[in-house]
């Protein structure tokens, strides 16, 4: 494989587009954050849903600054690609942590099916074990160092049942994969606060910097460890508006973060920016604070 199959961007696209149907979990717009709280510095972390090759050599060029970056072969780990196991070698090496791409569906709760037709929650689950299973077959020598769970529920259910699923996914990880493994969720807005413990990071924006400027963080974020919190920016067109979403990024106490001006219009992930762009990004990054 060269690169990802048109199911994965199809996937993509999909969890951007049920994302917005999911209700936002109801919680009072977010003050600034406390200084203490700030990040001193942020990391850039990526979606990389492109092929192994120039752009995934710039990520380990950025390790220091550049956190995490998620592999996506085919809208999950794919059958396995040697591309893919020296891409992911190669950053874990240099210092990226690099996590897999899992559907979650949001548990068949907008009537997202599983790959056999279900949206039973039950199917749903078991599904996206035997992915991560996968990825760590494939992979889990090459370095592999987490899961990323993608559409994400955000409200804790009737008796905490939806946080409660990814919950059990958190320690599925963990307890077959290693407990230092990185679990991150992405609902793509905002979670209730009870998600903090389904996951070391949550993905609470994934949006355009238009919408970004006027986005209002859940109340609890201003005061949780930067590192819970990762914003997803796309079409944010030049450098003074990536120094403006990067400076609200901070403002809104986000350790990790990821700014592009590639747009929705086919896949906003399936790129990095100009090297000057990303250059400025990582340099923004570093100097936050």
């Amino acid at each position: 494989m060269t690169r990802p199959s048109p199911s994965a961007v199809t996937g993509v696209l999909l969890a951007l587009t049920a994302a917005w149907a999911v209700t936002a979990a109801p919680a009072d717009a977010a003050p600034a954050a406390p200084h203490d709280t700030l990040a001193a510095a942020q990391k850039v972390s990526v979606p990389a849903y492109f092929a192994p090759g120039a752009l995934w050599n710039r990520l380990g060029q950025g390790a220091g600054t550049v956190g995490l970056a998620v592999a996506n072969p085919d809208s999950g780990p794919g059958a396995g690609d040697a591309q893919y196991t020296s891409a992911i070698t190669a950053a874990h090496n240099a210092g990226v942590t690099v996590i897999g791409y899992v559907r979650t569906g949001y548990f068949g709760s907008t009537g997202i099916t599983t790959k056999s037709g279900s949206t039973d929650p039950a199917e749903w689950m078991r599904q996206i074990k035997s992915e991560v299973d996968t990825w760590y077959r494939l992979y889990g020598s090459a370095g592999l160092g987490g899961i990323f769970f993608d559409e994400g529920q955000n409200d804790c259910g009737p008796g905490n049942a939806n946080v409660n699923r990814y919950t059990e996914l958190r320690s599925y990880v963990e307890s077959r994969h290693g407990a230092s493994s990185v679990v991150v969720d992405n609902p793509g807005t905002g979670a209730a606060q009870c998600y903090t413990a389904a996951a070391d990071t949550l993905v609470t924006f994934e949006g355009s910097a238009a919408t970004y400027r006027t986005f209002q963080p859940q109340a609890w974020e201003a005061g949780a460890s930067p590192d819970k919190i990762w914003h997803l920016v796309y079409e944010s067109p030049d450098e003074t508006s990536l120094r403006s979403t990067m400076a609200l990024a901070r403002q809104r106490n986000a350790g990790h973060v990821y700014v592009t001006p590639d747009t929705l219009a086919g896949n906003p992930w399936d790129s990095l920016p100009p090297e000057s762009y990303w250059n400025t990004d990582l340099s923004l990054a570093r100097s936050a604070g």
